[in-house]
């Protein structure tokens, strides 16, 4: 009897113990499998892990060379560049040229030595770059040019410059047919603000006048000279001011010089409803002037918070050997003042 009492006693513990060692190791498979996909945030609640927070990309180091930070644009863009490695993990170096070649050829050589995996750089001058392209290529880097193409190069950030300028041509010409008496006027004097020293830009130039002569037969370009910067701008505009009288059209491929012309006129008083300014690259500035209902009329815009992360992305996969595809274009989009209170913060 004894023996049968102890048999059912040591056999229940059995069970017991069996049960503990069950629940146990489902614990541990449940915990192990929520590790391996979430992690825990600074108030102790799971959240999932982001492929940016969980991806290794301390091996990556993207050189860049800005033509120019006095730029607007060029400055944004250089930002959202560094903004980007910044919350990837990646090493970021960063040149500011001044349409200097023999720096931009220094600056790749840096690079070189820095050991970058991936190099972004705005062209400027193809053809006296071409060589340390090769070289940057040659050592395994990945580079991708803005602005412009270099042979060799495997990626790039671009725009169709041509259309960027027929927008901004377009705009100008459908201000004129919206306006009766501008309309019927025999002859409207323009000003086109190019920038030849950037090959490709010089298309962006020629969409701006082929669009004021489809669409505004009455437009005439009388000037187009250089002026890429706001100081070029307020120099090119005092210019244009004395040597053209009557000129009422100023249109520019990037709004940074236009906006120097801008103010150099209004301060003389040249401004009213029969005078327009037109640009690119939707500068901060040249928003709150169309904004303000003044006679900056428009500009267009491109889609960089969305490509220029895009290129960085392009440069940091290729940089870890994935395949990938480097064509990156911008979107643009007209700015008016229909529509400007759409961009401003």
């Amino acid at each position: 009897m004894k023996k049968r009492v102890l048999g059912v006693l040591l056999a229940a513990v059995m069970m017991i113990m069996a049960a503990g060692c069950g629940q146990k190791e489902a614990a541990s498979q449940e915990g192990s499998t929520e590790g391996s996909t979430q992690t825990e945030n600074s108030t102790g609640e799971e959240t999932p892990e982001t492929p940016e927070a969980s991806a290794d990309n301390s091996g990556v180091k993207i050189g860049v060379s800005m033509a120019t930070t006095q730029s607007t644009f060029y400055a944004k863009v250089a930002q959202l560049i560094e903004d980007h490695c910044k919350e990837l993990g990646v090493e970021c170096m960063l040149s500011d040229e001044d349409y200097d070649l023999n720096k931009q050829i220094s600056s790749i050589e840096n690079f070189i030595s820095a050991k970058c995996t991936a190099i972004i750089l705005v062209v400027f001058d193809e053809e006296g770059i071409k060589d340390s392209v090769k070289k940057a290529v040659d050592e395994g880097i990945y580079v991708l040019t803005y602005d412009g193409y270099v042979e060799g190069a495997q990626g790039s950030l671009n725009v169709n410059n041509y259309e960027y300028g027929y927008l901004t041509g377009s705009m100008a010409a459908d201000w004129i047919n919206s306006n009766p008496e501008l309309k019927d006027q025999e002859v409207i004097e323009v000003g086109i603000f190019d920038y030849p020293e950037i090959p490709v830009i010089i298309d962006r130039a020629d969409g701006i006048e082929d669009a004021l002569a489809e669409k505004a037969p009455n437009a005439k370009v009388v000037a187009r000279q250089s002026a890429a910067i706001a100081d070029e701008g307020v120099t090119l505009g005092e210019n244009f001011m004395q040597a053209y009288p009557n000129m009422q059209i100023i249109c520019g491929i990037n709004d940074n010089g236009v906006v120097g012309a801008y103010e150099v006129w209004s301060a003389e008083g040249r401004v009213g409803d029969h005078v327009g300014f037109f640009g690119a690259d939707a500068d901060e500035k040249a928003l709150q002037l169309i904004s303000e209902g003044t006679s900056y009329r428009g500009t267009v815009a491109l889609t960089a918070e969305t490509s220029v992360p895009a290129a960085v992305d392009v440069c940091v996969a290729a940089s870890k050997g994935e395949t990938v595809d480097g064509e990156i274009v911008f979107d643009m989009a007209t700015i008016t003042a229909d529509n400007v209170a759409d961009y401003i913060n």
